[in-house]
């Protein structure tokens, strides 16, 4: 069995007969509607899996959409979806915000009237964003060619606003190996709001980015995501769920960051002047990474660090499936999924685990009680990139 959900909710009906099968019967004039179909968490395993080629976990989705694009979004959706418009004022006080969005009494208040479970912890917001420690820096190639060229870099909500030290990861891993990073004007990818089935907002957002990534595109200027979420859907929603023009253009020069960091490694362009690290490192694969169907390179690569001995954990997904596992009648179900994968990190003994994905990391931190970190940042330690001054 496939579905993670299916596998812990016998209730779901299960991407077969909740995508294509109930399409066929609305196709025939047939008005039927699916019980607990919103369980789907939007992994996209049934779409990797599908032998004919068929995305089901559109199929599954397009009730949801079509409800929305009737009534509008949800007050407790429209909240989960628009963290990007709260993030500004939230680095400015995040002392206050976070110690509200932990607050016993107020949790357990969201819970009752936008029926998001006070349980799940809520992400942290950082003291600045990540544009602005990009802003104040000097990059070693601003007074001369970088050797390797330029390569755009989309950071996403979660590293502007509250993992900006990912960002400068990222930056200062590709500007280590000769490249120079530019930071074109961006808004949220949309994930988001497609899973919540507001296509027509997360295709305002997917209009912006691509207007101002199709001028590097155009170029063949390599577009670097650090986000598996955020990077599937530049290259596969904008393209094909969402239709936007000029997207297939983007999608071609768009790489997931350790995609992109083993095609410059098979090029001979990607440094190993690594520092040891004596660590076993279990890996956590996202299922938007799994999705596009690029192998395991955080992995090869972090395996190129001497005494690193990184695997695939290969234990299900984490359940957390972005805004899925804050909302109350989900949390069930989300950390029923993830329980398997925190076993089975448990079972390591491992100190920390790695993984691509923001929402990962954290149910990891939450549901497994161990540290979670980007591969990018192990990376970064390994070639001693934090002893740098003035960054």
């Amino acid at each position: 069995m496939h579905c993670p959900v299916l596998r812990v909710a016998p209730e779901f009906p299960g991407p077969k007969n909740g995508g294509p099968g109930l399409a066929r019967l609305r196709a025939a004039g047939e008005v039927v509607e699916l019980d607990h179909l919103d369980l789907c968490l939007g992994c996209r395993t049934c779409d990797t899996v599908c032998p004919s080629g068929i995305r089901p976990a559109e199929l599954v989705n397009a009730p949801k959409v079509a409800r929305v694009s009737r009534r509008g979004l949800p007050l407790r959706e429209w909240v989960l979806t628009h963290t990007y418009l709260f993030g500004p004022l939230a680095v400015r006080m995040p002392g206050l915000v976070n110690g509200v969005l932990a607050n016993g009494p107020i949790r357990w208040t969201m819970e009752k009237v936008l029926h998001i479970d006070r349980h799940k912890p809520m992400p942290k917001y950082a003291n600045h964003s990540f544009r602005e420690w990009f802003r104040r820096r000097r990059s070693p190639w601003q007074d001369r060619p970088a050797p390797n060229g330029r390569v755009v870099y989309f950071h996403g909500c979660s590293v502007q606003y509250m993992e900006p030290h990912i960002g400068r990861h990222v930056v200062e891993v590709l500007e280590h190996n000769g490249f120079e990073v530019v930071l074109p004007s961006q808004k949220c990818c949309g994930l988001p709001l497609i899973a919540n089935g507001d296509l027509k907002s997360a295709a305002g957002n997917g209009r912006y980015n691509v207007q101002h990534l199709r001028e590097w595109a155009a170029q063949g200027v390599p577009i670097v995501v650090s986000s598996t979420s955020c990077s599937l859907t530049l290259k596969h929603d904008y393209p094909g769920l969402l239709g936007l023009d000029g997207a297939g253009a983007v999608a071609e020069q768009v790489y997931d960051l350790f995609e992109f960091l083993m095609a410059c490694h098979e090029q001979g362009l990607l440094r190993t002047d690594f520092r040891p690290i004596r660590e076993r490192l279990p890996y956590h694969q996202p299922c938007h990474q799994r999705a596009q169907a690029i192998g395991l390179p955080a992995v090869e690569l972090l395996n190129l660090i001497p005494g690193v001995e990184a695997w695939n954990l290969d234990a299900g997904c984490c359940g957390s499936a972005g805004t899925y596992g804050f909302k109350e009648e989900k949390y069930g179900v989300s950390m029923r999924v993830g329980q398997a994968m925190a076993d089975a990190l448990r079972a390591t003994g491992a100190s920390r685990a790695v993984s691509d994905c923001e929402t990962c990391r954290w149910q990891i931190e939450y549901q497994a009680g161990m540290q979670a970190v980007h591969p990018v940042s192990v990376l970064w330690e390994a070639y001693g990139l934090g002893d740098r001054k003035g960054t």
